[in-house]
């Protein structure tokens, strides 16, 4: 090349200046990426993988993004063009490892199906309620996980909409090909716990009869999210009166189950007491590197106190949404990327961070990638056969990404903030108001040290919507979470902050050193995260919003079906 990446890419962005990068803009950032590439990576444009247009969508954002906002352009660019020299090979597998007890040899990434269905809900009963673009997209996603990439563990629920139809289907086309053997396979599927022996036996079925499986290698009870289903499971349900942990054991003796585990987004003392019956073989938790999802903030840092019991149990670890409970990563803020930058991209460190867990702690096994497209699975793909096959300099790496973004965090927050912020908060499972005071807190932690606006306006909209539904008529927080719905709020439990509001009786255990920094972040994070119905008045928060926590890039090019 004549030119330097970076003297390159800018001179390629400036014939789109005023561009911005969104879904109506998808043809500017394809013309940017096949002029880069055509002239950085060749290799890639002629390859398979370079004729999709998704992926030059995202590298086309990805680079504008570079040009305009990041120091190390030239080393970032480098990253860009080393990543695409891998996806033009064909020979990028993911590792395996042993998936605990369960001794299955497991892909380190997993097939995720909850985003590639065509539509949440019941609606949708048979295939001829299908699009065939959607179901043409999931079988392309099938072959390139399971045939290019080595990718054989597929998860499902059956909460996930039409997920297991759709995947039954397809599975179905793939055998019948013989491109896929059934035996190659890892498939999991999911059910809830539910009050009713009955239902969750006729649910079961379903899901059998959706998939057109004879047999499942692991059935996880989804959501065990709450004190009660450990009743539901080990002493019976209110209706119907059967152990719901006895009949999943009728089917292993079966043969129609080959390994239980559990999947939770429950708070660690919840969770702890399911694992600590050793009646699972695995379990899908939130653990990532910017907090845990609904543990944030409790237990010992987060779900960390409960992959470390997992192993104890020689279980095998699944993580729920590394890229977007996990930080919104595949959407990142502008000082997010600014930090893994140049070494690596956010997913990639949130992935890499993972699977080196084990090297000083608990091992992670398996992360799940929720792909909507086949380009989804790219860069967890790369980085898993980077860690595969470039263990040390990935480690390297890592270690210096892990650096900045402690110092970050220290910079933004102080030592003593970061050391005890989280000292005496109750979870909403510890006060009558219902809060998860210590998310409150982690909300406020990962603004200030990373820019995570768009993840933190994601994760209070939950709040919010618990807030909304709540019947104030109702005089006890038990009263009020069954008018929401109790399945529903296992899974994203807590009410929202109001904004100036005094929380300081729920707030009496922690240190008096912290308490006026507490009340801080409370109304800050109401202030940057609360919806606002006023256009005018949102439009002049979102114009005061700092560069930095803006969003870099989004590698969506397009809204994903079951969201259309």
């Amino acid at each position: 090349m004549s030119l330097p990446l970076r003297d390159l890419a800018k001179a390629i962005t400036a014939k789109h200046n005023g561009s911005t990068i969104d879904e109506t803009k998808n043809d500017v950032a394809i013309g940017i990426a096949k002029e880069f590439l055509g002239k950085s990576c060749p290799t890639f444009l002629a390859s398979k993988r370079g004729k999709d247009t998704d992926r030059l969508v995202k590298i086309g954002r990805a680079l504008m993004d570079l040009v305009e906002h990041t120091e190390n352009l030239e080393e970032g660019l480098q990253l860009m063009v080393e990543e695409c020299m891998y996806l033009a090979r064909d020979d990028i597998k993911v590792p395996r490892v042993r998936y605990g007890k369960t001794e299955l040899q497991i892909p380190i990434v997993t097939l995720g199906a909850m985003r590639f269905q065509q539509r949440w809900g019941d609606a949708i009963k048979n295939m001829d309620q299908v699009t065939p673009e959607c179901q043409k997209n999931l079988v392309g996603i099938l072959r390139h996980a399971i045939l290019d990439l080595g990718m054989i563990h597929i998860e499902t629920a059956r909460g996930y909409g039409c997920s297991e139809l759709q995947l039954g289907a397809a599975l179905k086309e793939l055998f019948d090909s013989g491109d896929v053997k059934r035996e190659d396979l890892i498939i999991q599927t999911k059910v809830n716990a539910f009050s009713s022996s009955k239902l969750f036996r006729e649910t079961l079925e379903k899901s059998f009869e959706l998939l057109q499986l004879d047999y499942v290698d692991i059935f996880s009870f989804h959501g065990l999210n709450l004190d009660r289903q450990y009743t539901w499971l080990f002493e019976g349900t209110p209706t119907g009166g059967e152990k719901l942990y006895d009949i999943i054991q009728e089917y292993v003796k079966a043969g129609k189950i080959r390994h239980v585990g559990l999947s939770t987004h429950g708070i660690p003392r919840i969770i702890k007491r399911f694992i600590e019956s050793d009646k699972f073989e695995c379990a899908n938790v939130h653990y990532h590197y910017f907090g845990s999802y609904t543990a944030s903030g409790d237990g010992v840092v987060g779900n960390l106190e409960i992959v470390r019991l997992m192993k104890e149990r020689d279980m095998g670890v699944f993580i729920i949404s590394p890229y977007d409970k996990g930080g919104r990563l595949y959407a990142p803020s502008r000082k997010l990327r600014s930090l893994t930058l140049p070494e690596m991209e956010p997913m990639a460190f949130g992935s890499t961070w993972l699977w080196n867990h084990g090297e000083k702690d608990a091992p992670i096994h398996t992360i799940v990638c929720g792909a909507a497209r086949p380009s989804d699975l790219d860069q967890p793909a790369v980085a898993a056969f980077r860690f595969g096959t470039e263990a040390k300099e990935m480690k390297t790496k890592l270690a210096t990404v892990t650096k900045r973004l402690e110092q970050a965090k220290i910079d933004a927050l102080g030592q003593e903030w970061v050391d005890t912020c989280y000292q005496g908060l109750p979870n909403y499972d510890m006060t009558d108001a219902g809060i998860q005071f210590t998310n409150m807190v982690w909300l406020y932690n990962v603004i200030q040290a990373y820019g995570m606006r768009g993840f933190a306006l994601d994760r209070f909209s939950t709040f919010e919507g618990n807030s909304r539904a709540e019947d104030n008529s109702l005089a006890t927080k038990l009263e009020k979470m069954e008018k929401i719905g109790i399945m529903k709020w296992g899974y994203m439990p807590g009410f929202a902050v109001e904004g100036s509001k005094d929380y300081s009786a729920f707030l009496s255990n922690v240190p008096e050193a912290n308490a006026r920094r507490v009340s801080e972040a409370i109304d800050f994070v109401y202030k940057w995260c609360h919806k606002i119905t006023d256009e005018k008045e949102n439009s002049e928060r979102e114009n005061s919003v700092p560069v930095e926590w803006k969003t870099g890039y989004d590698m969506r090019p397009w809204t994903a079906f079951p969201e259309q």
